[in-house]
């Protein structure tokens, strides 16, 4: 006889959404219209043209990478908390209006990027028709707002979990793990404010390069997680 094993939450979290509520009924179709919009692409009319879909597939692949991980951390905050209160309703609907925009300066910037590193353009009279040196911070500006904005709502959603921790029944090391998600998500808006000032700030031949600052991130998840952890010993040991 098979033994069937359902894995279900996380292993240091209990999840307290146990039904999908209608919020999260929309938001789920807001997400696969958003993942949707980034796979639009005409439809080739020439062999040429059907070989030269592997940069739209990357670009999409990129946005594809990037909504889902919108999604995930939107998932689990109703699975974690199961909150359906107005505060949080209204926190969603603006989640929902900001990704539902952002898709298009991402995808606008993944296909830029994906076609300048692939010899996707003719050369650099065709780059500057698609994108300026000058209009560079700009793009910083719409792409870093709407980005640092998505996660300034995520910081907003956690700490309303946190301040509901006890109604909530959170552990101590549950209370941790939504207080790393609070950190991250200012980290990350922070960051994103730094992006936008630093493409300004910087010489014009040089701010492009700005948007590799996004990969601090990697090292303000680091330093949120070592914070949690240390809490969560520090709790242990004082139990």
């Amino acid at each position: 006889m098979t033994r069937r094993h359902t894995l279900k939450g996380e292993a240091n979290f209990r999840w307290r959404g146990a039904d999908v509520s209608r919020v999260e009924n929309l938001s789920d179709i807001i997400f696969a219209m958003v993942l949707t919009l980034a796979a639009l692409q005409s439809i080739p009319q020439t062999f040429g043209e059907l070989a030269q879909l592997w940069r739209g597939a990357l670009s999409i692949g990129f946005c594809f990478i990037l909504i889902l991980l919108i999604w995930r951390t939107h998932h689990i905050f109703f699975r974690r908390y199961g909150l359906d209160d107005g505060w949080v309703t209204t926190l969603n609907a603006l989640l929902l209006f900001l990704v539902l925009i952002y898709i298009y300066p991402l995808k606008f910037m993944t296909d830029f990027v994906v076609n300048y590193f692939t010899g996707g353009y003719a050369g650099a009279a065709e780059v500057d028709a698609v994108l300026s040196l000058a209009q560079v911070p700009w793009l910083y500006a719409i792409y870093g707002g709407f980005f640092g904005a998505v996660y300034l709502v995520f910081a907003l959603l956690y700490a309303h979990a946190l301040r509901h921790g006890e109604a909530l029944d959170l552990s101590p090391a549950e209370r941790s793990w939504t207080r790393f998600e609070v950190e991250f998500a200012i980290g990350t808006t922070l960051l994103s404010l730094a992006v936008i000032a630093l493409a300004f700030a910087l010489p014009v031949f040089i701010a492009p390069f700005a948007g590799a600052a996004f990969g601090f991130m990697g090292l303000i998840a680091w330093g949120c997680s070592a914070r949690a952890t240390a809490r969560i010993r520090k709790s242990e040991s004082a139990a």
